[in-house]
């Protein structure tokens, strides 16, 4: 007995509210994908720690030393268009079988490229969930995308060889390849491959030309012709239906996550200004439909839409369109009361709306009789493997239901069926077998209560990070920038002083420093480069510099200490030793009080937990920090008390301000002075992480 999927929608009352409101959530009948959970406390699948950060301070990517290659980002070659119409006269009818008519047609269309509109979606994509995480909400690009795009959802795997009788069409195609590359140009390569093949009258020019389509625009493996694509254009040349759209999906999932990882080793990456040290990635999806799925939505990131004509496909209308935006991150950020959950339910002119659009909500029984288009939306709709060219990616539309009218609640952890690509095939494939629902095409789906509070604390812990994480690469940054012009600054009027030990106290005097805000788990944020789950990866024994939240590479090792000493930073380590004395003189604790309070930490660890001995390194971290407490003195007849008028729950760095600046001393002077104290409180983070990671390192 074949096998068949119980998913669907599950129908029950719940408090629900809008996602972009803070009202009072009221009780109605929801509509959810499965899978679902209707407790917080079951398995939800928690937002890896690097979403929001361990991304560049500011968002300059001009700057960056990042060099990505869009291979399958492609424009029409000149006489394509003309090939396109007259194959199109010819074979139209198969083309609207098979499910490839509109693909083929936006094939002539030229989109231009917005790089820091894709970096921007990509810095904010997660691998686990294979989503976009913003600081609003979770959204992520679905096969209803890749529907709309003309690709078939329905169909066989792309990996399914020829049926006998085709042989013999395989090898005339292998054969035309094999006469280009033994030609000058020694490849076959797209350009020779149309002049060899348009206007031919070959018995084999549909199957060429599908090759070329699917070489180019779709798969774009290679910038050649490859044997690969041979199968799947004769499949589709005899009427065969392909699906296409996993396959695509896939591989823009698998590019997404490509670019996120580059992203991410930025935050590493020592010299931006060298321009032959620049980290290079490759994208051979077609990856001009993340940038038309990024207009669809956000009405600010958008250029002013062309009008479509009779007969064109959507593409048309964003046909050589081009928008600069000053600030990708800032409007992507900002856009939770902007951003269109459903673009294509909406009447564009000379479009046709697909069926699956209702005008009312409905349920429909799934049978034989169903028509592909609502068969095609079914798929959209259910967890699936995605099966492409060397990569399986897992398709979790239940994270982002709203996307296709539906309510949202917590997302439950799946698991991966990706043994093989027919195994994963198997999973995605499997016959439907239940009531189909229908939301009405004006239909805007809500959050429930629990989810809603859910993603508040799960943003809250990640922006916390990510705050940390922009302090230390901004001060990293401004360090590199800066010490030169600290080391030949003219602008100190008397030598400058050593303070040391308890001279230190003139520091605090010179300096207001500001705690943190506070990221909801009811302690002061550190304004260390190591972030929490660096720390925590150190402590699981990570034995590579692996990006967290991207699989690791050793075994998980256990341990019993408290969250709260685990994540302890540096500024809470200095702040718990500070004295305060009605709240205007502090004292900096010398080096042996930090040392013995540390060790007092270390000290209290109970059970089979692993303790180190650190004299070694804490012999080595007092050495480091007496050096680090020379710190300048520009003026010694400069006042003992400073003010400031920030309100410190606004804040999100830990900030220095100065008054009264211009008197006693240039900006210059100032910025300097700063930036030498960032970088020594910098420095000493470095070292009690260190020493942290040497106390919970594995055995």
């Amino acid at each position: 007995m074949e096998e068949v999927v119980q998913v669907g929608v599950e129908v029950r009352q719940a408090l629900m509210a809008p996602p972009t409101s803070d009202g009072i959530p009221t009780m109605k009948l929801a509509h959810f994908l499965k899978p679902t959970i209707k407790s917080s406390k079951g398995p939800v699948f928690e937002l890896p720690s690097h979403c929001l950060h361990h991304l560049p301070s500011t968002f300059e990517p001009k700057k960056w030393p990042l060099k990505v290659a869009y291979h399958g980002w492609r424009h029409p070659q000149t006489n394509w268009r003309r090939w396109v119409e007259k194959m199109g006269s010819l074979h139209e009818s198969t083309w609207e079988k098979v499910g490839i008519r509109e693909a083929i047609l936006n094939s002539v269309y030229q989109i231009k490229k917005n790089d820091d509109l894709v970096l921007g979606l990509a810095e904010r994509w997660c691998p686990e969930t294979k989503s976009f995480i913003l600081s609003w909400g979770e959204v992520t690009i679905t096969l209803e995308d890749m529907m709309i795009a003309g690709y078939s959802v329905l169909g066989s795997p792309i990996f399914c060889p020829v049926e006998a009788d085709e042989l013999e069409l395989e090898e005339k195609l292998n054969e035309a390849q094999r006469e280009l590359r033994m030609s000058k140009a020694r490849k076959a390569d797209h350009r020779p491959w149309m002049r060899k093949f348009m206007d031919s009258g070959s018995e084999i020019e549909h199957e060429a030309f599908l090759a070329l389509w699917l070489s180019r625009f779709v798969l774009s493996l290679s910038n050649v012709i490859v044997k690969s694509v041979f199968p799947i254009a004769i499949r589709l040349a005899r009427g065969t239906r392909i699906a296409l759209a996993p396959a695509v999906l896939a591989r823009i999932y698998k590019d997404l996550t490509s670019l996120k990882e580059k992203i991410v080793a930025l935050t590493k990456f020592d010299n931006w200004g060298n321009e032959d040290n620049k980290l290079a990635v490759t994208v051979r999806s077609p990856f001009q439909l993340v940038q038309i799925w990024a207009w669809e939505r956000f009405l600010h990131l958008r250029p002013e839409p062309n009008l479509i004509k009779t007969g064109e496909p959507r593409f048309a209308l964003w046909h050589e369109k081009l928008t600069v935006v000053e600030n990708v991150r800032k409007v992507i950020d900002s856009s939770k009361d902007d951003f269109d959950w459903r673009p294509y339910v909406k009447p564009v002119k000379n479009w046709n709306v697909p069926k699956f659009y209702g005008e009312k909500e409905m349920w429909v029984s799934v049978g034989p009789n169903l028509s592909e288009e609502l068969q095609s939306f079914a798929y959209c709709l259910r967890v699936s493997e995605l099966v492409g060219f060397e990569c399986i990616e897992q398709y979790l539309p239940h994270r982002v239901a709203m996307q296709f009218g539906m309510d949202q609640d917590l997302p439950p952890c799946v698991s991966r069926i990706n043994e093989t690509p027919s195994i994963a095939w198997n999973y995605y494939s499997k016959p439907i077998c239940y009531a189909l629902y229908i939301p009405c095409r004006l239909n805007e789906g809500d959050v429930t209560s629990q989810y809603s509070e859910w993603w508040k604390q799960s943003i809250s812990c990640l922006q916390g990070a990510s705050e940390r994480t922009v302090t230390g690469t901004k001060k990293a940054l401004e360090m590199t920038k800066g010490k030169k012009e600290a080391d030949t600054s003219s602008s100190f009027k008397t030598k400058p002083k050593i303070l040391g030990g308890t001279n230190a106290e003139n520091l605090i005097k010179r300096f207001k420093i500001t705690p943190r805000r506070f990221d909801g788990m009811n302690k002061i944020d550190g304004a260390s480069t190591y972030s929490s789950s660096m720390l925590k990866s150190l402590r699981e024994g990570n034995d590579s510099l692996v990006p967290p939240g991207f699989p690791p590479k050793s075994i998980v090792v256990e341990t019993k200490d408290s969250a709260e000493e685990c994540d302890m930073t540096v500024a809470e380590f200095l702040k718990s030793c500070i004295k305060h004395d009605d709240g205007k003189n502090r004292q900096v604790p010398d080096v042996k009080h930090m040392l013995s309070q540390s060790q007092k930490i270390s000290s209290s660890t109970t059970g089979d937990e692993v303790v180190k001995t650190i004299d070694p390194q804490a012999k080595l971290a007092e050495k480091m920090m007496q050096d680090e407490l020379e710190i300048v003195e520009v003026v010694p007849d400069a006042p003992s008390e400073l003010a400031t008028n920030s309100k410190t729950s606004d804040q999100d760095h830990d900030m220095v301000r100065m008054q009264d600046g211009e008197r006693y001393g240039s900006k210059s002077a100032m910025k300097i002075l700063e930036l030498q104290f960032e970088e020594r409180v910098s420095k000493l983070e470095r070292i009690f992480a260190q020493l942290k990671a040497e106390r919970f390192a594995p055995k």
